[in-house]
């Protein structure tokens, strides 16, 4: 009975990681399709921050990243990386370059939070404009190592295959 219940856990488990891991995958492309806007926005009104046509198009695609990316980042932290620490066998440098981004992508999710597009300096504008454009990179980054290693060995270890590192 205990070995029955262990396996019912472990399956359970497994079944909240792969749902995480279905929605994290659709959030990536309903980003993916919004981190271009975020960057040239960023970019463009970091360079014209007075042009108040500029500020608006900055601010919403900020917007349009804002939510998305607070519950991607939770929904990663809160239940994948836990996951991941748990795992004997899981690659300590996916562990660590996912905290790592997480981290920077929090410190420049909070510059562009500090000020409002709208109604900041010149000076705020530029300093939040780049920090948006740096945070669309880093966040095209984070969904390219998901898509391509993360997401991947999550799959491997779930379903007890070999997990191909340091081959």
């Amino acid at each position: 009975m205990v070995t029955n219940k262990r396996y019912q856990d472990a399956h359970e488990r497994c079944a909240v990681i792969e749902d995480a891991l279905a929605r994290l995958s659709k959030e990536d492309s309903k980003l993916g399709e919004r981190m271009l806007n975020a960057a040239v926005a960023g970019a463009v009104v970091a360079r014209q921050p007075a042009d108040i046509v500029l500020r608006a198009e900055a601010a919403e695609a900020w917007n349009a990243i804002k939510m998305v990316i607070t519950h991607h980042l939770s929904s990663e932290e809160d239940i994948v990386l836990p996951w991941m620490k748990s795992q004997a066998n899981f690659p300590p440098d996916l562990i660590l370059r996912t905290c790592e981004q997480h981290a920077r992508l929090r410190e420049l999710a909070r510059t562009v939070d500090a000020t409002s597009f709208i109604t900041g300096s010149n000076e705020d504008v530029t300093k939040a404009g780049t920090a948006l454009t740096a945070f669309a990179v880093c966040l095209d980054d984070l969904i390219d190592g998901e898509e391509r290693d993360l997401f991947p060995m999550i799959q491997r270890a779930l379903f007890g295959e070999p997990s191909g590192a340091g081959e």
